[in-house]
């Protein structure tokens, strides 16, 4: 089963067509004989509340199984362990997220984890990774899993893809976490130095 996780900010689902693209290609590649659902219909057919911050999560195969309209609640991050992501495929957004639970409890003295591979940085386990140098944000060019912020700031041209490699990591000032809930800016950033232990 596969997840689709869209923002709902005061009743206004956020960027409905890059979760459409990504949708579209989960369907291209599992169910090709399938026409993927519009998200943008099944939004319309949903209540939704209308203050504050909510997770609008729709678990599906060829059609939504499950929709859940949940309250958002931030997890506070502020430092990471590198880990190798080894044989892990998130080339999809997959419902089951068990093993990067799993992960976590691995490394109770930090918040998060950062996938690396072959030396370079992937993602960590709830979102993208962008990193600042010399005024310009950073993404990494081969990450773990296909987040649709991240695409988004590549069109917008506000992120750069470059192989960020973990012995050049010092060249980077900070480091920020992208997903549909956070965006890139520098006070959602933390000063890299400070956050890799």
């Amino acid at each position: 089963m596969y997840l689709e996780t869209i923002c709902i900010q005061d009743g206004a689902a956020q960027h409905l067509d890059f979760h459409q693209l990504r949708i579209d290609e989960t369907f291209d590649h599992f169910y090709p004989e399938w026409e993927a659902f519009d998200v943008v219909e099944l939004v319309k057919s949903l209540e939704l509340p209308t203050l504050g911050i909510h997770r609008l999560r729709i678990v599906y195969e060829e059609d939504p199984i499950q929709i859940e309209i949940l309250p958002y609640v931030e997890k506070e991050i502020n430092t990471f362990r590198l880990v190798d992501s080894d044989e892990i495929d998130y080339g999809f957004k997959w419902s089951d997220r068990e093993f990067f639970k799993q992960i976590l409890t691995i490394y109770p003295e930090v918040d998060e984890v950062i996938f690396t591979k072959d030396g370079k940085i992937q993602d960590c386990t709830i979102a993208n990774l962008a990193f600042l140098k010399e005024g310009i944000w950073y993404t990494p060019e081969d990450p773990l899993h296909w987040g649709t912020t991240r695409a988004r700031l590549i069109v917008e041209e506000k992120i750069e893809e470059a192989d960020i490699f973990v012995e050049d990591l010092a060249q980077y000032e900070r480091i920020c976490l992208i997903n549909v809930f956070r965006p890139l800016d520098m006070e959602h950033s933390l000063f890299l130095a400070d956050a890799i232990l």
